[in-house]
């Protein structure tokens, strides 16, 4: 394509460090990504490879055997971090899923789920309907405790909205919370100013008020879970397929064999009636016989910051938020965060 030629020649003619290596560039299908991810906008996608390539070198470390075969990266991905729906929504849209509460912070750190989540990302790029339509999120923060909370690393949750939304070719058209506690809410009051305006509104909060969501994304797409009329989710489905592709290219320990007995230590959330809505319950405890996976190694970017961080978005949150337990459908809440509540705003 035209646009194809004149990012070629861009490229070619770029003096730029990142883009040193031009023997980088020769691949037409990887280039393509990046033309999908803003529009073949040639100077934009341009731009974009510019930002790609110098946040792989700055995060060199970051970016190392992002694989299936890691160790730490299986876990968060049996753990649902991230999960793919097997369906579509109604604009051809994959739907990535995260159940915040099934996180085990003590066998793997926010650096894991991120890692996860860009191999994931890496793997559904391949397909051009996913590069064309883009992606949705919906984030589950039902029973996320507040300790889970304090393990939200500033500086990592800095470098993914660094990388998703300014580095890597992929395009998220919605970001759908639900169950969020107002300590997320605060997470997400010190986080606003790094998110460009495009970004904060394509966050919708739902709260408990699953029916807005439904407007948003069809009931007949969605797990039992997410008052959904498929099946219950299963986190293994992605990772097996993972597990599968990378079959094709290299050849896996024994250790990784789809052929072993599988087991989920974290039993499936599933809704049970409750006042004033539906609620979910989920068993985090290991399964019989199988104790819980060894810490993930020490690294830079996981020190502990997070209670310091908890502390400031608290702070934050009193001053932006006014009252900490304001609920999601607020609109005064919902306007100081600079987030939409319910389903305005659905057609992106």
């Amino acid at each position: 394509s035209r646009a194809l030629i004149a990012l070629k020649e861009l490229i070619g003619a770029s003096r730029d460090y990142a883009l040193k290596d031009k023997s980088c560039f020769q691949d037409d299908e990887f280039l393509f990504r990046f033309l999908y991810a803003r529009k073949f906008n040639v100077n934009e996608a341009f731009q974009l490879i510019i930002n790609y390539h110098a946040y792989r070198q700055r995060n060199a470390v970051l970016l190392q055997r992002l694989s299936v075969l890691d160790e730490t990266i299986q876990i968060a991905l049996r753990d649902g971090f991230p999960g793919v729906l097997p369906n579509r929504d109604r604009r051809g849209r994959k739907v990535l899923v995260f159940f915040t509460a099934n996180w085990d912070y003590a066998s793997y750190s926010l650096v894991t789920v991120y890692r996860a989540m860009l191999l994931t990302i890496e793997k559904l790029l391949e397909d051009k309907q996913n590069q064309a339509n883009g992606f949705i999120a919906i984030v589950d923060w039902t029973n996320f405790t507040f300790r889970q909370s304090s393990n939200l690393n500033p500086k990592v949750l800095k470098l993914m909205i660094e990388g998703l939304q300014d580095c890597f070719p992929v395009r998220f058209k919605a970001i759908h919370f639900i169950g969020q506690p107002w300590y997320v809410e605060a997470a997400l009051a010190v986080i606003r100013p790094f998110l460009k305006e495009k970004t904060r509104d394509r966050i919708k909060l739902h709260g408990s008020n699953l029916s807005t969501l439904h407007d948003c994304v069809a009931r007949d797409i969605l797990p039992t879970e997410l008052g959904g009329e498929g099946p219950t989710f299963n986190p293994l489905n992605w990772y097996h397929e993972l597990l599968e592709s990378s079959q094709t290219v290299t050849k896996p320990a024994p250790s990784y064999c789809l052929s072993q007995p599988q087991i989920y230590t974290k039993t499936p959330a599933q809704f049970v009636p409750g006042i004033g809505g539906e609620h979910r319950k989920g068993d985090l405890s290991p399964a019989p016989g199988h104790p819980s996976p060894s810490p993930s190694p020490p690294s830079s970017l996981s020190s502990s910051h997070g209670t310091e961080f908890l502390k400031a978005a608290t702070k934050a949150a009193a001053v932006k938020i006014g009252v900490l337990t304001a609920k999601a459908n607020d609109p005064a809440t919902n306007t100081l965060l600079g987030v939409t509540a319910g389903a305005g705003g659905c057609d992106l």
